[in-house]
This record gives C-alpha cells, structure tokens and sequence, in this order.
C-alpha cells in the first residue's frame, strides 16, 4: 500500500509540474502579448482551457478500456489540476470588485460560463471522433 501511495504521489507530482510550467508559459506569452491591460486575462485562457482540457480527458478516461489510475492521476490531478487556476481566478475577481462592480459580475459570469462551455465542447469533440 506504501508503495503505491509513492508512485501515486509521483505521478500528480510530475503531472503538476507539468501543468505548472504550462500554466507559467501560458502568463508570459499572455503579458508579453497583451500586457496587463485585458478584460480576458492568463487566468481566464489558462481556466477555459483546462475546462477543455479536463472534459476531453474525462471522457477518454473514463472508458473502460482507457482506465489507467496512474495517467488518470498524472493528466487530471497533476498536469489539468495544476494548469487551471481557480486562486488566482478569486484574486483577479476581488481586485476587479473593488475597482468596478460592474467589470466584477462580468468577469465572473464570463469565467463560469466559458468553462462550462469548453467542457461540454471538449466532450462533444471526443463524442465526434470516436463515435461514443
């Protein structure tokens, strides 16, 4: 049991760092394309993104014939897990509220909505192309 608590750890583990140099190259093309300026933000890309990402495989994993608890734990745990980022996506809403309600409630109903709309699209892409 011990030793597959290590493996496990190992596979979120190296899945996260992975997830964590996606989600830091993913801020600084966004600030060297687009500054700090933008409505849509790294965060809002990087949370849009993983919900894509995260319906996709949720799909691919969840088949019986694709049930690997390892790579389950690597790709969703560790790499989507770490990429998306729902702090930073609460420190960005609690900035935007004191600066303009208005521009606050926006960017919460755009973040909640995108992300339910990527993941239902990453399902219906996997539903597509695998006839499932």
């Amino acid at each position: 049991m011990f030793k597959n608590l290590i493996r496990e750890v190992l596979f979120v583990g190296l899945g996260g760092m992975m997830g964590a140099l996606l989600r830091h190259g993913t801020n600084t093309l966004f600030a060297s394309t687009f500054g700090d300026t933008s409505f849509i933000t790294a965060t809002t890309i990087e949370n849009v993104a993983g919900s894509l990402l995260i319906g996709v495989t949720f799909i691919l994993m969840s088949r019986k014939d694709s049930q690997n608890r390892m790579l389950n734990l690597f790709l969703l745990t560790g790499m989507i897990g770490s990429y998306t980022t729902y702090s930073g996506f609460m420190v960005e809403a609690f900035v935007l509220l004191h600066l303009s309600p208005l521009l606050f409630v926006g960017y919460l109903f755009s973040q909640v909505c995108l992300g339910l709309i990527a993941v239902v699209i990453g399902m219906k892409i996997v539903k597509l192309f695998t006839n499932s």
